[in-house]
């Protein structure tokens, strides 16, 4: 939920000594002790059918409070953590008990594309939201014993917003993998109106399962909340349709404008408990902040606060009440942060509520603790070269026995484990490219958990980094032949910009054709395949060598697909190509888009690389005109390249923010080449 006013609907002196290898062995052992998290009181929890349990089996009902977007709450309401340690004063005498007992926090974060003219908005690849603000509340939040759920705050079709959740899952699901307290909520409300019920719970189901799986990729175990269609609160066709993974809560928001018919909004909740634990991400109400009679969230305590308590505590329902704020609605707060309290306001029967249920269903300390692992080599955002022998090193140890065995795995996928100290994998070879590590441990009682994720890039002379996009603007059809045959193509683009993965953007624009062109590196000799998907229609050339005269259409789309939806024809996915390491190989895509969506994206497959988005550590552009190369001369000097500045960006060789002579006299070699 936003503010009411922007709802539409429902919703570096040196010391010199010598270490022996066990001095050297407490030394780090000792560090990886004061670094390792703690979380005796947050353990990782799971589910078990429809409750949610923690490692020693015990149910944990998680009951606490959401705070509004939290780029909007760190500059104007304070920040998080006065937030936070506003909601765990133990000594805050509002209302009838004394303290505040919340075991979770909810953090929604805005997409930037429903927040405009916010401060501190989420965007892919820019670390400061996460380095200065999102990672140091999660953690405060550790330090506090509260869980915390990580919300992606969109109120929309999820059909629409595909692309931009997958990016922002992405982003999140490595870098709290290793958090036993976090929790992710993939998407806030969704509102897909296809036909039934049955119809727009399968339309929801359909993009949940993309992004559980983006989320599985890099966190294997933290619990997902999956919400339904209808603001979610039509929830109940899960039962029959379920969804896809472990660990995996239905979320549901109930309003007093839904209590006062509230027989279907049960047959819902019922029917989904049977086989999921749910977990109310949103509930509340109050009078003054909406003095409308029917509007949706005018309530009480008495007609809708505790009759809607009573009904989700019977069900072991755990709840986040919305909103800890003043002007988001329905507030919790006055403007000057006393609580709001009486029958028609939800602060202090919050605050009570949680009191009341302070020593129920909390998560365990005893039984088999979990055992914890930390990746020490290699550093995060480390660089490799090409071909390099990659050393992964780890520390592991278990509390309460030992630790049987350490995994490595990259992504999904295991590289090797080690069963004693130092625990260590060398892998081979590595190709080129980016790479997400993590290291599992399992203890005697076989309990696992896995460490935060580390990032790795891998480059070598096997491309720039960047490939050239092209586009003419204004052309109607969808037909890559109206591209092709308009008077304005080839020489005469609207734009050109250097791109880092071989894709244009999603949602962008209307009646526009794209060329997409340069070379493609293979880091490994050895048999490669295609794809190409995008909407409307694309064609996607190869060439036997770095002319582009002898490239051949290798792969297409006929209609349309979804974003990555690399199936959906056969013609989009090219035969078996043998090519050489070393060599580079002439690439072009051409793309039109009609109207409605738009996105074109490529893909491969081969030694080493499973299928992915090409990137551009496996890309340099073609040989460029002089006037193309004036508009990247123009980037020189500039220190401010991140994904926003896409020229700037691409022509950052180094990676280092600013576009240096280095940068240039780098980009004229490959141009000249």
């Amino acid at each position: 939920m936003q503010p009411k006013s922007d709802r539409n609907s429902d919703s570096g002196r040196r010391v010199e000594f010598r270490l022996t290898r066990i001095n050297l062995f407490l030394l780090v052992w000792l560090i990886f002790y004061a670094i390792a998290p703690l979380s005796a009181d947050t353990p990782r929890l799971h589910t078990d059918g429809n409750l949610i349990k923690d490692p020693s089996g015990d149910i944990v009902v998680l009951r606490g409070v959401s705070l509004i977007d939290l780029g909007f709450l760190e500059s104007w309401q304070g920040g998080a953590i006065n937030m936070v340690d506003r909601l765990t004063d133990p000594c805050d005498t509002q209302g009838s008990y004394t303290g505040w007992y919340p075991n979770v926090v909810r953090i929604p974060i805005v997409p930037a594309d429903e927040s405009s003219g916010w401060p501190n908005r989420f965007y892919p690849d820019n670390n400061n939201f996460y380095n200065n603000i999102l990672r140091p509340v999660v953690d405060y939040c550790a330090s506090k014993d509260l869980y915390v759920i990580i919300d992606w705050h969109y109120i929309d079709n999820t059909f629409d917003h595909v692309e931009t959740t997958s990016a922002f899952w992405e982003y999140m699901a490595p870098r709290f993998a290793g958090d036993s307290h976090v929790l992710f909520e993939l998407y806030n409300e969704p509102t897909n109106f296809v036909g039934t019920e049955t119809a727009n719970w399968l339309s929801v189901r359909e993009d949940m399962h993309t992004w559980i799986d983006i989320v599985r990729t890099y966190a294997p175990d933290n619990l997902i909340l999956v919400a339904g269609p209808s603001w979610s609160q039509a929830i109940g066709p899960a039962a029959d349709y379920p969804v896809t993974g472990d660990n995996i809560v239905i979320v549901s928001h109930i309003y007093p404008g839904h209590w006062r018919n509230p027989s279907g909004y049960m047959n819902h909740i019922e029917t989904c408990a049977e086989m999921y634990p749910i977990l109310m991400t949103e509930w509340g109400f109050s009078q003054s902040g909406s003095p409308d009679p029917c509007d949706l969230l005018n309530g009480t305590i008495t007609g809708y606060g505790r009759p809607l308590m009573d009904y989700i505590e019977g069900l072991q329902i755990g709840n986040t009440a919305w909103v800890a704020s003043y002007d988001w609605g329905p507030p919790m707060f006055w403007t000057d942060w006393t609580l709001r309290c009486g029958e028609g306001e939800m602060g202090c029967f919050v605050k009570d509520t949680l009191y009341l249920r302070r020593n129920d269903d909390q998560p365990s300390s005893g039984g088999n603790n979990t055992p914890n692992v930390l990746i020490t080599s290699p550093a995060n955002d480390a660089s490799f070269t090409w071909g390099d022998n990659i050393t992964i090193t780890a520390d592991a140890s278990d509390s309460d026995g030992t630790v049987a065995r350490v995994e490595f795995l990259q992504g999904a996928t295991k590289l090797g484990e080690d069963t004693s100290w130092p625990y260590s994998y060398t892998w081979n070879d590595v190709p080129a490219g980016h790479y997400y590590l993590r290291a599992r441990a399992t203890d005697n009682d076989d309990t696992t958990t896995n460490s935060s994720v580390i990032h790795i890039i891998v480059s070598g002379e096997v491309g720039t980094g960047a490939i050239l996009r092209e586009w003419w603007e204004g052309i109607s059809g969808t037909s890559v032949s109206d591209l092709t045959s308009h008077g304005d193509y080839p020489d005469n683009p609207t734009g050109r910009v250097l791109i880092t993965t071989l894709e244009g953007p999603n949602y962008w624009t209307n009646d526009y054709g794209t060329r997409i062109r340069g070379y493609v590196h293979p880091p490994v000799s050895g048999n490669y395949t295609f794809w190409v998907a995008s909407d409307d229609r694309s064609e996607l050339y190869l060439s036997t060598d770095d002319n582009p005269a002898n490239a051949t259409l290798i792969a297409q789309v006929t209609g349309w697909t979804g974003y990555q939806e690399w199936d959906k024809y056969a013609q989009q996915e090219s035969s078996s190509f043998s090519l050489t390491a070393g060599q580079k190989y002439y690439i072009e895509v051409l793309h039109k888009e009609g109207g409605g969506g738009d996105h074109i994206e490529a893909a491969w497959e081969g030694p080493g690389i499973s299928r992915q988005i090409i990137d551009g550590v496996y890309m340099s552009p073609c040989r460029l005109d002089l006037d193309i190369f004036a508009d990247l001369s123009e980037q020189y000097g500039r220190d401010d390249c991140n994904a926003g500045n896409l020229w700037c960006n691409a022509f950052d060789f180094n990676h280092n923010g600013t576009v240096t002579l280095e940068d240039l006299l780098g980009f004229i070699e490959n141009w000249l080449h």
